[in-house]
């Protein structure tokens, strides 16, 4: 059994939420203040016709300390995540564990592999983490299917309708389904549903050798690269037909792979299961998906692999890994309605728990499209992402899981912001970008006392002239006034 538990490498300390006495009246006065502050960071960044929303509240006292267009409709890009793994800890609870299981049907001659969901499921960078290599964990399932079955089974299937099929959301950008970002969302994933290719160069001129992983031979790779011993690497690739793609550009070095999402991924995992299976000596006479309706229950599980809700949510929110808040989102989605989770069933779940802990206008107030906020018709505001940061602090155990989740300074999509700042207190938050929109939104903590101010600032509608990076610098400055302002009031309380 391979247990992705082992993954927690981040150190965490333990959320506190200890209580602190604070004089109301210094609070608002000092709040008053900080908007004066902010609208002055506001007019210093010069952002142009950005539509600006951003709202700073001291979880512990409830008292607002920055509000401006806090209740307008924005984009949440990525913010999005901070909805989807908060509901998902809620639902699912802290200790969910993701199971995918390889089960051996012996009077049907047949193996079933029982998806959950779970997107970690070979994902080669947990892989990596734990030393392991794609192949070998293939070779786990192939040698337990071996010793269950070495006469060959009459059939492979992949059950994957935990999910509905409809792998990728409509709203998507039709222009980058190729891009490991728009991964298709599957009830079986592996491998983070993509095809990577590993460009190495050879002598000058001739075409750079060209490596699949996992290994495809049903897929051929039209090879239209150049080696080169100078200028830009442009490695790239793209579907040209089902089962081809075609590999262009000039190789200088041998680099990371170029990732492609998949067409269709339980098919290709039943056809690299079939190919492995073969190879190992176990015949299989037919790979193919499970249908809408047929009986798949019973048999003995043969192998298993688990990954707890913790690892799915880390790499979702330090990574900004679009199908870990798919999946999250999906997987809420089935285990209310006990049907195959979609977009559609998992909006429902987060609108419900928005309502149930926010308040039936929370609920109404709020367009949820998919989980990762790729789509642009996802709709949120300031006040209610810092209202469910608040919340999300108070759900015990759900809610350590989920702050934790959140990358700190130094760490996925956190590495390189705040460099510039000497901040006293710690910051995790989460940036969110596509195209027009900058958001960042998350919590600073003084880690002595435990006591936070949540915080969200969303940027949309950038003008062409206005440069994401000051944008970012804005952000930045804003979160910098909440750390002063938290920094001083612990001052203010030893001082008492």
């Amino acid at each position: 059994m391979l247990n992705h538990a082992a993954l927690k490498a981040r150190p965490r300390a333990a959320a506190c939420f200890a209580a602190l006495g604070v004089l109301l009246a210094g609070t608002v006065a000092f709040g008053q203040s900080l908007n004066a502050r902010y609208d002055a960071l506001v007019a210093k960044a010069r952002l142009g016709k950005t539509t600006i929303a951003a709202q700073a509240v001291d979880i512990e006292t409830g008292e607002v300390l920055i509000s401006r267009n806090a209740n307008a409709s924005m984009i949440p890009a990525s913010n999005m995540k901070l909805l989807t793994a908060g509901a998902g800890a809620l639902v699912l609870g802290p200790s969910f564990t993701f199971r995918t299981e390889l089960v051996h049907q012996p009077e049907a001659r047949r193996l079933v592999f029982r998806g959950s969901g779970d997107p970690a499921l070979g994902d080669p960078k947990l892989l990596a983490a734990m030393n392991i290599g794609v192949e070998d964990l293939i070779d786990h399932w192939v040698d337990a299917a071996k010793k269950a079955r070495p006469d060959g089974v009459n059939e492979l299937v992949i059950d994957d309708r935990i999910f509905d099929r409809q792998y990728r959301h409509p709203t998507w950008p039709p222009g980058q389904a190729n891009r490991w970002y728009c991964a298709e969302v599957s009830g079986l994933t592996f491998y983070a549903n993509l095809l990577a290719v590993f460009p190495s160069p050879q002598s000058a001129g001739s075409p750079a050798v060209l490596k699949t992983e996992p290994f495809s031979p049903w897929i051929e790779v039209r090879n239209k690269t150049r080696s080169v011993r100078q200028g830009q690497q442009t490695v790239w690739a793209q579907w040209t037909a089902t089962n081809e793609i075609t590999c262009h550009g000039d190789v200088r070095y041998s680099t990371d792979a170029v990732e492609l999402a998949l067409n269709n991924s339980p098919d290709f995992f039943a056809r690299l299961m079939a190919d492995r299976l073969q190879r190992a000596g176990v015949k299989v006479n037919t790979a193919r998906l499970a249908t809408e309706n047929e009986s798949l229950s019973g048999g003995e599980v043969i192998q298993v692999v688990q990954t707890p809700i913790s690892t799915v949510m880390e790499r979702c929110n330090v990574d900004s890994y679009n199908l870990y808040a798919e999946a999250l989102l999906k997987r809420m989605g089935h285990e209310v309605s006990s049907g195959p989770g979609s977009w559609k069933s998992g909006a429902a779940v987060i609108r419900m728990k928005l309502a149930e802990k926010l308040g039936a206008e929370a609920g109404r107030g709020i367009q949820v499209a998919d989980g990762s906020g790729m789509s642009r018709e996802n709709r949120v505001t300031a006040a209610l992402l810092v209202k469910w940061l608040g919340v999300m602090t108070r759900e015990g155990e759900a809610g350590r899981v989920f702050v934790d989740s959140l990358p700190a300074q130094g760490e996925g999509t956190m590495e390189r912001r705040f460099s510039s700042k000497k901040l006293k207190n710690e910051v995790r938050a989460k940036s969110g970008y596509i195209s027009g929109v900058c958001n960042l939104a998350g919590y600073v903590t003084d880690k002595r006392s435990g006591r936070r101010v949540a915080f969200a600032i969303l940027t949309n509608d950038k003008p062409g002239n206005v440069g994401v990076a000051a944008i970012k610098a804005f952000h930045e400055d804003v979160v910098a006034l909440c750390d002063r302002w938290l920094a001083d009031q612990a001052e203010d309380d030893s001082a008492r």
